[in-house]
């Protein structure tokens, strides 16, 4: 009971929703383009406009931690884990809005 009352706080769900869609795209380079430079690949996604595209999929595994938070009745860690994947559409809406 005390390990549910630990995790469920809103700074743990914030911390998860950023740091999964960055796990994420780490993976998705090493598993896929790990002989290239991770410089020259973000520069080259960066360049076919395909990055903003690539970072919003990798928010998509956020939902499995806020269905995980939400069936174990940690819901202010789901609230943290909506919260960064609204801050995740809020940066690509930006970009979307200047490019």
């Amino acid at each position: 009971m005390k390990t549910q009352k630990k995790l469920d706080k809103l700074l743990i769900g914030t911390l998860i929703g950023i740091i999964m869609p960055l796990l994420v795209f780490g993976s998705i380079y090493l598993i896929r383009y790990h002989a290239v430079p991770i410089r020259q690949y973000i520069s080259l996604l960066w360049s076919h406009q395909l990055l903003i595209k690539l970072l919003s999929l990798c928010a998509i595994p956020n939902l499995l931690f806020f269905m995980l938070f939400i069936n174990t009745q940690r819901l202010r860690a789901a609230r943290g884990v909506l919260l960064a994947t609204f801050i995740f559409a809020f940066i690509v809406l930006i970009y979307r809005l200047i490019v």
